[in-house]
């Protein structure tokens, strides 16, 4: 997905709510506006998704404040929380006539949790409201049918708090008979998924945990590490959480299942969806096994 000029005024708005977290300072804000502005005259590129657009914003804030991790506390507190919930969603999975559809809208729902774009939310109330939800477009049968062939999946973990939701669909796709591949970022961006998070939610102990390689928005092909590229080009299924994966893997020739809520209005519109709604779309690429009628 190629960014647009409104990918512009995005990465100002994330620069501005990033540095409000951590400093009242009306000059340090100052001097991080006008560091991103430099550098927005002197490398702006359209010609890149909206992920690599935006990662700028948080080296500057970095650089300017020697915090790596702008959103810790942030990510602790949303962890703290969903962890709460989850004992309530994992019985109304268990208890739904349609367990995997249940499972699937407890991570749609889950993907709330963005802090970067100063996406507002309630955990608690939305949560509830979106399980009730349909997809827009949903790809469900693609990916029970595919499931049942005890296929190698390979899931792309998106926010911190959101991971908490994705072991219920992870356990649920374990249960049929999948194997399951979970992975997070090796570094803190925004309120990405980390090794630590993916131990607080429990993800450890259900599945084996690798990291892309980087500390990069979605997935920066040119800093993978070879463990990642070898698991992604090698998984039977996919599964891309969120704006970042959805963003940098949406070319893939790969066979991904991206599930996510349109949070603005350019990845909603690259969806043909409306901002605000919930999808599971199936982009079987070229590579994909799912394109060979002789595969059963």
């Amino acid at each position: 997905m190629k960014a647009q000029p409104d990918c512009i005024a995005c990465m100002f708005k994330q620069a501005l709510n990033t540095i409000r977290i951590l400093t009242d300072s009306t000059e340090t804000q100052t001097k991080v506006m006008r560091s991103l502005a430099h550098r927005v005259a002197d490398t702006l590129s359209l010609n890149k998704t909206p992920a690599a657009l935006s990662q700028p914003v948080y080296e500057i804030i970095t650089e300017i404040t020697g915090i790596a991790d702008p959103y810790e506390n942030i990510k602790t507190e949303t962890n703290r929380l969903a962890l709460s919930l989850l004992p309530d969603l994992t019985n109304r999975v268990h208890n739904a006539a349609d367990p995997l559809d249940a499972a699937l809208h407890v991570a749609a729902a889950g993907n709330i949790i963005d802090l970067g774009i100063g996406h507002e939310f309630d955990m608690e109330k939305d949560i509830v409201r979106i399980m009730d939800q349909p997809f827009t477009i949903n790809a469900i049968e693609d990916f029970r049918t595919e499931l049942r062939r005890h296929k190698n999946v390979l899931y792309l973990g998106d926010n911190a708090g959101e991971i908490v939701f994705d072991t219920i669909l992870v356990e649920h796709i374990i249960k049929i008979g999948a194997s399951v591949t979970f992975v997070v970022k090796s570094g803190p961006i925004i309120n990405d998924a980390t090794i630590i998070d993916a131990e607080i939610s429990g993800m450890t102990k259900l599945a084996p945990v690798i990291e892309t390689g980087s500390s990069d928005i979605g997935i920066n092909w040119n800093r993978v590490s070879p463990e990642f590229r070898q698991a992604f080009e090698t998984a039977d299924i996919i599964i891309g959480k969120g704006h970042g994966n959805f963003e940098t893997c949406n070319e893939r020739p790969e066979n991904i299942y991206f599930l996510l809520k349109a949070k603005c209005d350019m990845v909603a519109h690259n969806l043909g969806v409306q901002f605000g709604d919930i999808v599971f779309k199936h982009s079987a690429g070229q590579n994909s096994k799912t394109s060979n009628p002789h595969i059963s």
